[in-house]
């Protein structure tokens, strides 16, 4: 046995249960030779001959010495759920962490133990639990195939507009495309697209993200709300093809502009 440990020894007296008095000696011998006791594991359900340990007591020893206070009823737990043998728990409310093994008498193929802590993180495996409940297998598919479908459709709407272009192939449920610049842009449409990306997105209509692929400014279109229906994927195409229409006369407009500037230079109308 390691020398950090300590096996308190039970006898017939105690049912073979730990006895309190026994293990409050153990700490002190360990108190007066320096070192610190940080932890005691009481069983329910021993795996010898199913002794109970005195939860209460041992716990309340634990929080003399400011000690974790484990209850191990890997075994016996199980019997608590009748009310009948719940007693055997009484003084659980002391403890820190607390384990059951439900391969061993719930039931429940091998292996599987339960662990309880006090001071623990949020029960964040509940929802989980919840979603794969309500939905199971089948729904669960069809939610991720429907998905995968809508991004298909929205492929095929971006393919069918020349001013668009795919990126990279589709795998999943996203979508990575962008309009194609002008040839004599310098940025690689850059500029371009963000400005695409940045006007859908303020419209509050739809969000799309942005990624930088091979030096390309690419916008990413990501099916994945529960609620998401084939005239939403529609509507958010027809709002990128409409503010692409916009940049495109604004271009025009602009160019129109400079040609105008420049011919009015050349009249000596402009200084």
């Amino acid at each position: 046995m390691p020398e950090n440990f300590r096996v308190v020894k039970a006898d017939y007296s105690n049912s073979y249960a730990v006895a309190p008095e026994a293990v409050s000696e153990a700490i002190s011998v360990d108190l007066s030779s320096g070192l610190i006791p940080f932890f005691i594991c009481a069983t329910v359900g021993t795996t010898s001959s199913s002794a109970v340990d005195p939860l209460h007591k041992l716990g309340k020893i634990a929080q003399a010495h400011d000690m974790w206070f484990h209850i191990d009823a890997a075994y016996a737990g199980s019997a608590c759920i009748c009310p009948e043998y719940r007693h055997h728990l009484d003084g659980v409310e002391e403890a820190d962490s607390f384990n059951m093994n439900a391969h061993k008498w719930f039931l429940t193929n091998f292996d599987c133990s339960l662990l309880w802590v006090k001071w623990s993180f949020y029960f964040r495996s509940l929802k989980l639990w919840m979603v794969l409940r309500l939905y199971g297998v089948e729904n669960l598919q069809s939610y991720i195939r429907k998905h995968i479908q809508l991004a298909k459709r929205f492929e095929q709407l971006v393919l069918s507009d020349s001013r668009f272009e795919v990126v990279t192939p589709r795998n999943f449920s996203l979508v990575c495309f962008r309009l194609l610049p002008p040839t004599s842009e310098d940025d690689n449409g850059r500029n371009l697209n963000y400005s695409l990306m940045d006007t859908c997105n303020s419209s509050g209509k739809i969000f799309i993200s942005h990624t930088v692929l091979s030096g390309k400014f690419v916008l990413r279109f990501a099916v994945g709300a529960p609620l998401t229906e084939e005239k939403h994927v529609d509507a958010a195409w027809k709002l990128l093809q409409d503010e692409a229409s916009k940049i495109d006369l604004r271009k025009f407009v602009d160019y129109k502009c400079r040609c105008l500037l420049i011919k009015l230079h050349h009249l000596g109308l402009l200084s």
